[in-house]
């Protein structure tokens, strides 16, 4: 399973990788005020259960075939259960920023430098820690008797009844990281009373058995009554794992929902770089994940397409045979130079603002250097560069040589984007066979739980392949080091007026 923040997925896959059947189902996001993201969590659960079926219903596969079933799923958030096992409220996503005024309390305090190299996780606005406090600080009454769980740990408590979370998740709340437990001297730096504290779940291992398929989610599912079902690890490291991350050095760049960039190493030293941004996440039972990730990545295409696409579309349909929009897009955005004629967009969409390899809960997106001499296509390959753009600055910022990245989500679906990323990062970019790689880095995890494999690495080795592989330009490379210093001069030049813009913002609505 693969619970991601708008869709949650299922996917069957045999024991050397192969992808046998997927179901799918949309899970609708509120957003109350313009800078909250939430979800129903029933709602959650529901669409796990018809994601399951349509998998099991799609397939020849049947479901006492299953050796066993792992999930992973969005990161951050709180996921509020009380005793009776039901939901508190909606869950606060991980895109939400109602936290933000928390986060910069603490930047400017010192509180995330105090407790970095013992967690090795920059809090963002959408941070488990930082929305444990507001909840602490604004609704304290609902954490009475609550349990704090994350996304996949909620669709695992109604598989199993078990409320645990495992180290990946809990990571980027605050642990021990070396040591992989919660730090009361972390929950000490995030203000933490002991309500909050108990609120925390049990963390297990990945690869822990947490119980079996129960009769109510066997019938509501389609599962088998009694399957394993083993811990797992947050969208971040399944997915890593699911495109072969299993060794020091291995590199991975999620084009999706979120831009995630991650490195392995078996070495976290006597100090974490960057310092105070991204996370360190426990992966494999003797690797850790250096993690940096943009709050918005894809987004920014569907925002651009959604508002200024029609035109795009039209022309698409006029083609001669089946032209899709992708397709004529790919066709015709070779032709807009690199760099856009000088238009450099910030991809900055997110409700709570941008959490690496910087953190600002007011930042926001923007198009610079445009001149009327620009057209659309200016304009849309600028959002494509954008993005490589946000995921070089991340890959830049960890201390780490990287000769080949190996990218997922759907972005990685473009050959023409994937070339803009090799020119743009300088690095060579394989893509992996497969599609629902955080649903097939559960499943090698459920692999070594099960005894299937030894280990993450034997796993990725039995289950991942590459079919397509683009090497840099390096005279491209060139130019686009320029305008990638431009990029990140433009970045850092407006953070104070992003907070003055937020204000005043915040001042027009409240005469709304």
């Amino acid at each position: 399973l693969d619970a991601g923040t708008s869709v949650v997925k299922a996917a069957i896959f045999d024991t050397n990788g192969n992808e046998l059947s997927r179901g799918a189902r949309s899970v609708p996001i509120t957003n109350p005020q313009a800078h909250l993201a939430e979800e129903n969590m029933d709602e959650v659960w529901v669409a796990a259960t018809e994601a399951i079926q349509h998998a099991l219903q799609s397939s020849s596969v049947k479901a006492d075939e299953i050796i066993a079933l792992s999930a992973t799923g969005q990161g951050d958030g709180t996921w509020l259960i009380g005793e009776d096992g039901k939901p508190k409220g909606p869950a606060y996503l991980w895109t939400d920023g109602r936290a933000g005024d928390i986060i910069d309390g603490w930047y400017a305090d010192g509180t995330v430098s105090k407790q970095f190299n013992i967690s090795g996780t920059g809090p963002y606005a959408g941070t488990t820690s930082a929305l444990l406090r507001w909840r602490q600080d604004n609704e304290g009454e609902i954490l009475e008797g609550a349990t704090n769980l994350w996304c996949k740990d909620w669709i695992e408590y109604n598989l199993t009844g078990d409320a645990s979370t495992d180290a990946s998740d809990a990571s980027l709340a605050g642990i021990d990281v070396r040591n992989r437990q919660w730090s009361d001297e972390v929950n000490a730096a995030w203000g933490f009373d002991e309500r909050t504290k108990r609120a925390l779940p049990p963390i297990k291992r990945p690869i822990d058995q947490i119980g079996t398929v129960t009769k109510h989610a066997a019938g509501v599912t389609g599962l088998a009554e009694g399957t394993p079902v083993f811990k797992g690890q947050m969208d971040i490291t399944a997915s890593s794992l699911g495109v072969g991350v299993a060794r020091p050095g291995d590199c991975m760049a999620v084009i999706g929902t979120a831009g995630i960039v991650t490195v392995a190493t078996d070495n976290l030293g006597s100090e974490i770089l960057p310092t105070d941004v991204g996370w360190v996440i426990p992966h494999s039972p003797d690797t850790w994940i250096r993690a940096l990730g943009m709050n918005c990545c894809t987004p920014n295409l569907d925002w651009f397409l959604r508002e200024f696409g029609d035109p795009f579309r039209r022309e698409a349909s006029a083609q001669p045979g089946e032209v899709g929009l992708f397709d004529y897009l790919d066709a015709n955005i070779k032709d807009v130079p690199i760099g856009c004629g000088g238009v450099i967009f910030h991809g900055y969409l997110a409700p709570g603002g941008e959490r690496a390899p910087f953190v600002k809960p007011s930042a926001r997106g923007s198009f610079n250097g445009i001149t009327g001499s620009h057209d659309r296509w200016h304009l849309l390959r600028a959002v494509y560069e954008g993005v490589a753009f946000g995921i070089r600055d991340c890959l830049d910022a960890i201390p780490t040589q990287v000769d080949t990245v190996r990218m997922a989500g759907g972005g990685a679906n473009s050959a023409v984007w994937a070339q803009i990323f090799a020119d743009v990062l300088g690095r060579r970019i394989i893509i992996p066979a497969g599609t629902e790689f955080g649903a097939k880095g559960a499943a090698i995890v459920a692999g070594v739980g099960a005894g299937i494999f030894n280990s993450y690495a034997e796993g990725a080795d039995a289950t991942v392949n590459i079919v397509r592989e683009y090497e840099p330009d390096l005279r491209r490379t060139a130019v686009y080091d320029d305008f990638f210093g431009v990029y990140r001069d433009i970045r850092q030049a407006t953070l104070n007026s992003w907070d003055a813009l937020q204000g005043a913002v915040r001042k027009s609505a409240a005469l709304v």
